[in-house]
């Protein structure tokens, strides 16, 4: 797919189905992922697979926090279920942490850089994604589940991966109220 081709469709995926996309495809959108620009060559994003059965457990901390000692109605806990273990691949994002306010700011753009190569990639070849945050991509247990130091390493996001449905189009602001010259 041609580069201006792959932009323009890009789009956020809400509504996975379970099929499955090839780990070449992965590792192809990791490596695209990878040549994302960052100041002072820092490198600062990290990408964390996460597997179907630690997706469960995943599954069971998100009805926690939505849901708290209640108990889910069937339809909210089927639709958390989909959400989290229908798309082919989750990557959890984080970002190695630097204790300098501009750096920190600086690492943040770059990794925002390296996830929009990543969607690139995987929208030239089909395939959907979305970029996540929230409580669940907060909460301590997501960061003991994954094996990632929060000392060490901020969660920035979860990294959906799949085929879906293709939202409806956006309409965009025209250029010209968005480019001044």
């Amino acid at each position: 797919m041609e580069l201006q081709q792959a932009i323009k469709k890009r789009r956020t995926i809400h509504s996975f189905n379970t099929k499955l996309v090839p780990e070449k495809i992965i590792e192809q959108a990791i490596e695209a992922a990878n040549f994302a620009p960052c100041h002072l060559h820092t490198f600062p994003w990290r990408f964390t697979t996460f597997k179907t059965d630690k997706r469960k457990l995943l599954v069971e901390l998100a009805l926690e926090l939505k849901f708290g000692n209640r108990s889910p109605d069937e339809n909210a806990k089927k639709k958390i279920l989909e959400k989290i273990l229908n798309p082919s691949h989750l990557l959890i994002v984080s970002q190695v942490l630097n204790a300098e306010p501009t750096r920190k700011l600086e690492d943040y753009a770059a990794c925002a850089c390296a996830i929009q190569n990543l969607s690139l990639s995987l929208v030239g070849e089909g395939v959907g994604s979305k970029w996540s945050t929230g409580k669940l991509t907060k909460h301590t247990n997501t960061y003991k589940l994954v094996g990632i130091d929060p000392d060490e390493e901020e969660i920035i996001g979860f990294i959906w991966i799949g085929y879906g449905e293709t939202p409806l189009e956006i309409k965009r602001p025209l250029i010209s109220s968005i480019f001044r010259r």
